[in-house]
């Protein structure tokens, strides 16, 4: 019937993934760093467009091919990135796709390898597809591509053989290990590590062909653990030894170019080798034969066989032959990947396990400090029958005792160097303790300035090598000592070469101890590197060494700290002043008396002091150290007229104080004849009062430190005398303004003058134009009203009467405007800031409105009520304001902070919480209860009655904390409460009741203001109501009867029967 209906048609569809399958990505996996060659699987780090492709195969069959049979198949792609180690890497070599084996480049493989160098370009395919997901992964090696699945959902099983780093420090193929632990070091933040003995381990490496990569499954491992595994994977020690790292080979036979380590360091024997507590020299331990293993075994990676596990082994045949086979346990070296290289590992293990069976621990003195792991050395002790038997060092330990512990190993026989070192015909090193110790050569004692040293003597001394300090006692008798402090130090103590003038700047000195070292000009001008030469203190710029051991010291800075500078002699004594020297303290009344030094000295090593009668004393009498004296003293009179005929003279002493850091003030004494008198103190100017005319003064001033030390003093003479000459001009005269006319000017010495007159005209003696008069050099006045004038200033003499004026010209500018900084609305007022008032001026006016404050400040809080006010700004002088700033408006508002609301609601809770504790605590009893209870920081009292139903139980409470008081009475839930604290008064009841006269003085009621309906009509009294606007809902005149009714625009009135008789409005 087919050639009525056509064929019969049938199709297959095989089932299509919805999703990619991963075969590894692991999120926080360790990066590797691959050194070397190796194989690894990598880790996918990024998929996309996993995308499905279908394909149709149509077969038709039966008589004719009437039928058709379609079969629907899909195949995958996937774009994806595998992540293969740290960057940069030389290459990729063969790849592993599942079975198959392809040369890298290659079709088959469907990626692209992208190196890891730094800033590398992301995968072009993912910046054309999807940009926003491009990343460089600069610094990381990985494979990329779209690559065909098949009809699987997954990856292929790849495998990468890589070619790393360090390439060309070993074969091209594989790494040097002295490279490879340098490169370790440096990646663990060491790289300026210097290791002792590296290129020899590195020719060792390489003449044995001892090359190693990185492990194919390579964890996190500390640098440490790496360095060691690889040391003791090629036959290396690697230890620390005097501050450096060490690695040395142990191979005993020549490899290629490289010869081993046959240099004997010490025979030792019985003259060296210090006995332990049981008299042994050497204790001797011997492994176990069955420890003694004669077959070494290693497991490698063997590159030549896609880097698959291999193990071989090696047998010292003549051992084996002799005790039969003893295997040792399998040694696992994933470093190395050729079977030549774990051959020749096995054999290093196995003769290693053979020979170095035993052990040998002996002790040696300090003589034998040099010796360190991986030396070789002989053994010879009778009773352990050893002669001359060679052994390797492998630990040196310090012994609690100071000696040093020594283990190594046996090494097989074989032709060995003699010994490096020979000690037998040297004595042990003795160190004595018990050396006696050298007197010091001398002693300098050393009075300098107070700016130095004050009420202190400065102790110097000079010693010879190995001279260890000394005990230093003092005495006023030179009989019984006292021990006042110990020196441990040598002084810088020299001589002048030659002779060096009082305005010399260049000295030459031989310094019999230490050394000079040179400043800066600012060092010695600050006294930086001062130095004592017989009374003067000096201080220079450079110190410059000759070759015949001499200083020339040049940029001398002279006569410092208040010294003189003089000219010096040759070979006078130089000291620095520096922390070498011991500061001996004395009192004042010591002065003038001698007193008796001797230093009792120790050897180097604090011991063996001298016996106190057997040192030199030597004697010293405390002088006053120099304190330099006032300069330009000058006396003049000062005279006074006291009215009704009373004059008096003053004397008037000025001067220059020494510059010294240590001045205190200056004390003026004066004679007519006999004992000095005290005229006073000062800093610069004296004023002895009371004298007389006609006889003359002599004035003694002396300078007194801090220390209370006194300059022999400078003294001069004067008479007093009437001076009745004309009096000079005042000179120096001048003025300054702020709140009042300040003038000043220099006094007038050649005649008696008993006033200064200040005007404003020539006209003087009169009142008129009269400022002011004076009997000092100064005077004030706030009477000047003019920005702009002269004043004249005239000295007066009893007897010739005024002198020249002195003419003073003055004119101060109108004040600036004030720049307004903030003008703040407060509670109550305003705060108003500007920039701060000039020195002329005295203040600034604010205006209010037309209220003015004057202030003196530059900011300042006015309290308003509330309002809108304008405010300005002006500075004012003695003259008055000058310009006003421009109106700023400002808002005060009458409100309560919501600060102050907040710590109200803080304060309730704290005294909620207090007698909600208390009430608890009287919780579960009946009847009326009472309790007081006193904390830290608070006072609870509660009375409660707690018989009857919960909602009948009452309670009162006081309750008193540090910042707050609270009243409080409840019954059930309702609670009336006053809370006081330092900023609010909260009052709070179901009802409250005020009966008599109540004011509110700031008129402040917040929230909700008046209540609704709180105000009745037969409450409000007023003489006038007026408003703008008004909704008043009904207003009636009667409640019935004959009224007006005044409702929302209508009018409307009613007779006495409440018959409407007028309407007016709108309805």
């Amino acid at each position: 019937m087919g050639f009525l209906f056509g064929g019969k048609g049938t199709t297959t569809r095989a089932d299509k993934l919805g999703d990619f399958q991963i075969n590894s990505a692991s999120y926080g996996e360790v990066v590797p760093d691959i050194l070397g060659t190796t194989r690894v699987s990598g880790n996918v780090i990024y998929w996309d467009d996993f995308t499905a492709h279908e394909h149709k195969q149509t077969q038709r069959a039966g008589k004719g091919g009437g039928s058709k049979h379609t079969n629907i198949t899909y195949t995958y792609t996937v774009a994806a990135a595998i992540a293969l180690c740290e960057g940069p890497i030389q290459s990729v070599g063969k790849v592993w796709v599942d079975k198959e084996v392809f040369d890298y480049p290659n079709p088959n493989i469907q990626l692209t390898l992208f190196s890891g160098s730094l800033g590398q370009s992301p995968w072009p395919y993912v910046v054309g597809k999807h940009p926003e997901k491009a990343l460089p992964y600069s610094g990381l090696a990985y494979m990329a591509g779209v690559v065909d699945l098949g009809d699987r959902g997954s990856l292929p099983n790849y495998n990468f053989e890589v070619r790393g780093k360090l390439l060309n420090t070993g074969d091209g193929v594989d790494v040097n290990p002295a490279d490879y632990i340098l490169h370790v070091l440096k990646s663990a933040g060491m790289g300026d590590v210097q290791i002792d003995g590296i290129d020899n381990y590195r020719r060792y490496c390489a003449a044995a062909d001892l090359l190693i990569s990185s492990p194919p499954s390579m964890s996190a491992q500390k640098a440490q653990q790496i360095i060691n595994d690889i040391a003791e994977m090629t036959n290396a020690y690697l230890f620390w030894s005097n501050n450096k790292l060490k690695i040395v080979p142990l191979a005993d036979e020549p490899v290629g170019s490289w010869s081993p380590n046959k240099e004997i360091k010490y025979d030792l024997g019985i003259d060296d080798l210090i006995p332990g507590s049981d008299g042994q020299l050497v204790l001797y331990s011997r492994k176990d034969s069955s420890e003694c293993y004669n077959q070494a075994s290693v497991e490698f990676i063997n590159r030549s066989n896609s880097y698959e596990k291999e193990v071989v082994s090696f047998e010292v045949v003549a051992d084996v032959q002799r005790n039969g086979l003893r295997p040792a346990s399998v040694k696992s070296a994933h470093y190395l990947y050729t079977k030549k290289r774990a051959m020749y590992l096995a054999e290093q293990l196995a003769m290693k396990q053979l020979y170095a069976k035993n052990q040998y621990t002996f002790r040696l003195d300090w003589a034998f400090c040099r010796l360190e792991p991986g030396d070789l050395v002989t053994l010879t002790d009778e009773i352990c029958q050893l002669n001359k038997q060679v052994v390797v060092i492998t630990a040196v330990n310090e012994a609690n005792d100071g000696q040093l512990e020594i283990t190594a190993v046996g090494k097989p026989p074989g032709t060995y160097s003699p010994a490096k070192y020979d000690v037998h015909e040297n004595e042990r090193p003795f160190v004595d303790y018990n050396q006696p110790a050298l007197s010091i050569s001398k002693l300098s004692v050393i009075q300098p300035p107070g700016d130095i040293a004050g009420d202190e003597l400065l102790l110097a001394v000079t010693a010879p090598n190995g001279w260890g300090g000394c005990n230093i006692w003092v005495s006023d008798s030179g009989t019984a000592y006292k021990q006042i402090g110990t020196l441990n130090h040598r002084a810088r103590i020299g001589s002048l070469v030659s002779g060096l003038t009082d305005t010399g700047t260049t000295c030459t000195v031989k310094m019999s101890y230490g050394e000079l070292k040179s400043g800066t000009h600012i060092d010695a001008e600050r006294g930086n590197t001062v130095c004592w030469l017989n009374g003067e203190c000096l201080s220079y710029e450079t110190a410059t060494l000759q070759a015949n051991g001499n200083y020339v010291l040049s940029g001398l800075v002279r006569g410092q700290y208040g010294t003189t500078a003089v000219s010096h002699n040759a070979g006078e004594e130089i000291v620095r002043l520096d922390e070498a020297l011991f500061r001996a303290p004395y009192r004042t009344e010591d002065i003038g008396k001698p007193i008796y030094i001797k230093c009792t000295s120790m050897n180097i090593f604090g011991g063996q002091e001298q016996d106190l009668a057997d040192v030199e004393a030597f004697e010293y009498t405390i002088k006053p150290y120099y304190i330099p004296e006032v300069s330009n003293l000058t006396l003049y009179t000062k005279y006074y007229d006291l009215g009704q005929g009373v004059k008096s003279y003053d004397v008037v002493a000025t001067y220059t104080p020494p510059n010294i850091t240590s001045f205190d003030t200056a004390e003026a004494w004066y004679r007519e004849s006999g004992q000095w008198q005290y005229g006073g103190r000062g800093n610069g100017q004296v004023i002895i009062s009371g004298c007389e005319l006609g006889k003359t003064y002599d004035v003694r001033v002396q300078v007194k430190d801090v220390h209370g030390n006194y300059s022999q003093g400078v003294i001069k003479s004067i008479q007093v005398v009437m001076k009745s000459e004309k009096p000079n001009t005042p000179q120096g005269f001048r003025v300054s303004f702020s709140d009042r006319a300040y003038f000043n000017w220099l006094e007038v010495r050649n005649a008696d003058v008993d006033y200064y007159e200040l005007r404003s005209d020539l006209n003087v003696g009169t009142d008129a134009g009269l400022i002011g008069r004076s009997n000092n050099t100064t005077y004030s006045t706030d009477s000047l009203t003019n920005r702009q004038g002269t004043i004249y200033l005239y000295a007066h003499n009893p007897i010739k009467g005024y002198s020249a004026p002195a003419v003073l010209e003055y004119n101060v500018p109108v004040p600036v405007e004030p720049v307004i900084s903030a003008i703040t609305p407060r509670l109550g007022g305003v705060a108003v800031a500007f920039g701060s008032i000039p020195s002329s001026c005295k203040g600034a006016n604010i205006y209010i409105d037309d209220t003015v404050y004057f202030v003196t400040s530059n900011s300042a809080f006015i309290a308003l009520d509330g309002g809108v006010y304008g405010v300005k700004v002006a500075y004012v002088d003695l003259f008055g304001e000058g310009a006003k700033t421009t109106e700023q408006l400002v808002t005060v508002e009458i409100k309560i902070d919501a600060a102050l609301i907040e710590n109200l609601k803080i304060t309730d809770e704290m005294l909620d919480e207090s007698i909600k504790t208390e009430l608890d605590k009287l919780d579960g009893l009946d009847g009326i209860q009472t309790r007081v209870q006193q904390t830290e920081n608070s006072i609870t009292s509660i009375v409660a009655n707690l018989s009857g139903s919960p909602a009948n139980s009452t309670y009162s409470a006081i309750t008193q904390l540090n910042q707050a008081i609270g009243l409080k009475v409840g019954r059930g839930d309702v609670v009336s409460a006053i809370n006081v604290s330092p900023e609010t008064i909260k009052i709070a009841g179901k009802y409250i009741q005020i009966d008599g006269t109540t004011q509110f003085s700031d008129g402040v009621i917040v929230n909700r203001m008046l209540s609704a309906k709180s105000v009745s009509a037969d409450k409000l009294n007023v003489s006038s109501l007026s408003a703008i606007t008004a909704t008043i809902g009904t207003l009636r005149t009667r409640t019935s009867g004959a009224r007006v009714e005044i409702s929302d625009n209508l009018i409307q009135v009613f007779d006495a029967n409440n018959r409407l008789r007028v309407r007016m409005g709108i309805w």
